[in-house]
């Protein structure tokens, strides 16, 4: 297994945002608190070992998330309906290629479904590792990685 660190989870983070929403990003500071709602997806994995994996991010940029994917503009009603949706479908993404690359295609390797919804406050500090991006409208994403 490669070494677990932030800038794998970010870059694992850039590619799927870059290759299925079309999004450019870069290397953030995990965010210490959120100004209102964020946009919540968690995702349970099974492999040489267990976890989950967090996508948090805040409203705005899962209207961001959903327009690009969609090929909409941002103020486009079907883009502010499917920020929940876009998260969940991106975390998923994530998950087979953080699985592949971090335990190797040769295991037996399971993805949960994404939960998803709306929280408050501050993401939880108890993650095994954790990584944020910035979008081009300015917004962090943050994955979250719980080894058990």
């Amino acid at each position: 297994m490669p070494e677990l660190t932030p800038a794998m989870l970010a870059d694992i983070l850039g590619t799927v945002l870059e290759e299925t929403a079309f999004m450019l990003v870069e290397p953030a500071e995990v965010p210490t608190a959120w100004e209102g709602p964020t946009l919540r997806s968690t995702l349970d994995f099974e492999s040489v070992r267990s976890g989950r994996l967090r996508l948090i991010l805040d409203e705005p940029a899962g209207v961001e998330l959903a327009s690009s994917m969609l090929g909409t503009d941002p103020a486009d009603p079907v883009a502010q309906q499917n920020g929940l949706a876009a998260v969940s479908e991106v975390l998923n993404v994530v998950g087979g290629v953080f699985l592949t690359r971090f335990f190797g295609s040769k295991v037996p390797s399971q993805l949960g479904l994404p939960q998803t919804g709306q929280a408050e406050g501050a993401p939880p500090a108890s993650a095994t590792c954790t990584a944020a991006v910035r979008t081009e409208g300015g917004h962090a994403m943050v994955l979250e990685l719980d080894l058990e």
